[in-house]
């Protein structure tokens, strides 16, 4: 019985281990990486509204590029930004999370931006992780 103990106990400590490498294991981003879909904020946003599963279908973990209009700038205590892109509908936006990084881009409301990220869905906005800005106006 003490060695059935013993044993769980180390593929526990081991399991815990691996999880918390994989956790704490830098993102790689989306550079060099080709987009399968540039989209209007707007038009993104409706798709997902319209039919999310459809939507999932097209966009969920791939890399797609999104422009619109900058509706706002965030970054959080961790470092973090939130780009929110304007969707021209009142029930949500595109929502661009850049990672911390050494050098964050200068991104200011209301210019114009060309954001490339991996989509993860819609919450109350649509998603996009790991973004990198492409062009800004």
């Amino acid at each position: 019985m003490k060695k059935i103990i013993i044993i769980l106990c180390i593929l526990g400590i081991g399991a815990a281990s691996f999880g918390f490498y994989y956790y704490h294991l830098p993102r790689k981003g989306v550079s060099g990486l080709n987009p399968v879909e540039i989209a209007d904020a707007k038009v993104l946003f409706d798709e997902f509204m319209a039919d999310e599963g459809a939507a999932n279908k097209k966009y969920l973990g791939k890399v797609i590029e999104v422009f619109g209009i900058v509706q706002s700038v965030n970054t959080d205590d961790r470092g973090s930004m939130n780009v929110m892109i304007d969707s021209e509908n009142d029930m949500g936006s595109v929502n661009c999370q850049f990672e911390k990084q050494s050098k964050m881009p200068e991104i200011k409301t209301g210019n114009s931006v060309l954001i490339k990220g991996i989509c993860s869905g819609i919450l109350m906005d649509v998603v996009l992780v790991d973004c990198e800005v492409v062009t800004k106006k």
